[in-house]
Parts: structure tokens; C-alpha cells; sequence
């Protein structure tokens, strides 16, 4: 019996973060690679809406989590809000900064093509 000495390469997961063409959001992001399910992609933020990324306070930001920390899909990387909760209203005012740790947090690569 021969055995297959070619250890299996596990795809990198990764995310996408673009532009949205929908007229009314902001942002999309494309997952590929993410273990079980096809490649697919989520777009969220308000086009016109300012968020802590942009100039919003911590004061803010604390009123945005109690208005949407029940939302459907607030803690689901398959769903817009999870991206909002995370890049837009994440830990850091810096959007590079937010997404270096989301990409962590999901163990994936993240590019920015913003």
C-alpha cells in the first residue's frame, strides 16, 4: 500500500473589502476559501452615514453598540452588521488599524482595495 506523502494545502481564507455598488451601502466584502461553503460576499454601512472610523465619538459609538447589539447577525462574519460592528465601529478610528485585527480574529488575509 502506498501512502500519499503531499501533506494537503489548506486555502487561505480570505476577505476582500471593496467599494459597494449598491447605491445605498457602503462597503462589501468577499469571503473565498472559508472552509465549507462557497465563495460569497456581504455589504454593509450607510453610504452617506458617518461612523467612528470618520469622526464619531466614543459617546457615539456606545449608543450604536446598544441600538444594534441585539440585531440579527451582529456576531455572524455572515452578516453585514458583523463588518460594520468590526471595521467601521471597531476598536480603532484607523480602518487599516480595524482590519489587521479582524484579519486576526478570523485567522484569513484581508485585502484592502479601498
Amino acid at each position: 500500500m502506498y501512502k500519499n506523502n503531499q501533506k494537503s494545502k489548506k486555502k487561505e481564507k480570505i476577505i476582500i473589502l471593496q467599494k459597494s455598488s449598491k447605491p445605498n451601502k457602503r462597503f462589501k466584502v468577499t469571503m473565498k476559501n472559508f472552509p465549507n461553503m462557497q465563495d460569497h460576499s456581504h455589504e454593509f454601512g450607510a453610504k452617506n452615514a458617518r461612523t467612528f472610523i470618520d469622526c464619531r465619538t466614543e459617546k457615539e459609538k456606545e449608543a450604536w453598540f446598544k441600538r444594534h447589539g441585539k440585531d440579527k447577525g451582529f456576531n455572524s462574519i455572515h452578516s453585514g452588521i458583523y463588518y460594520s460592528k468590526n471595521l467601521l465601529w471597531g476598536d480603532s478610528k484607523s480602518l487599516k488599524k480595524n482590519i489587521d485585527k479582524l484579519s486576526k480574529k478570523l485567522d484569513s488575509k484581508i485585502i484592502s482595495k479601498i
